[in-house]
């Protein structure tokens, strides 16, 4: 049983050193947009949980957190000649706690943050902001706006690839690449 528990553990750790690093080198290369929620997804939840329904468990790394942390106890519990049957509730216990925790204070308050920041951007083309930092002529500055009351900031550039000087209130135009296109209002 120890060589299952072993197998169990190697393919978590592995799993998750492989999409660390694919990750990473996705990013770099800008490759994924929106194909990760499409892809994480998991079984029951539409697309990521944005349908408005629930959010499913089922997804690849509370799976690859249970499988990984079933192995680890698995194999500490045989190592120290603990009774097979208890280890195998433990190990399951265990790892069902981890990945439930992991799925409860992890990916529910991520997906609720994912689903409410695609929303807001939607609704802030065409709000007005305040330019907090100057936005350099060909270069970025900082715009600040508010949403129910709550104030954010933002790098943002001209359209037009213009100045604009701080203090200025400016129209949002366009939201791209988490970068805010604006024009002032006075245009």
């Amino acid at each position: 049983m120890e060589h299952a528990y072993i197998i169990l553990f190697l393919v978590g750790v592995i799993y998750t050193v492989i999409t660390f690093l694919l990750g990473g080198f996705f990013d770099i290369i800008h490759i994924g947009g929106d194909l990760t929620a499409h892809i994480d997804g998991g079984i029951g939840s539409g697309h990521g949980g944005s349908d408005g329904g629930s959010i499913s468990p089922l997804k690849p790394i509370t799976i690859v957190s249970f499988v990984t942390v079933f192995g680890g106890i698995g194999i500490i519990g045989t190592s120290h000649g603990i009774n097979p049957i208890i280890t195998f509730i433990v190990a399951f216990l265990i790892g069902l706690v981890i990945s439930f925790s992991i799925f409860r204070f992890v990916i529910v308050p991520l997906s609720k943050a994912q689903n409410t920041s695609a929303v807001y951007q939607d609704k802030l083309i065409g709000m007005q902001a305040v330019v907090i930092s100057k936005i350099m002529e060909n270069g970025f500055g900082t715009i600040g706006y508010v949403v129910n009351g709550t104030k954010y900031n933002a790098p943002a550039q001209h359209v037009s690839k213009k100045s604009v000087e701080q203090g200025e209130k400016v129209l949002i135009y366009l939201i791209k690449d988490k970068i805010f296109y604006v024009e002032p209002l006075d245009n």
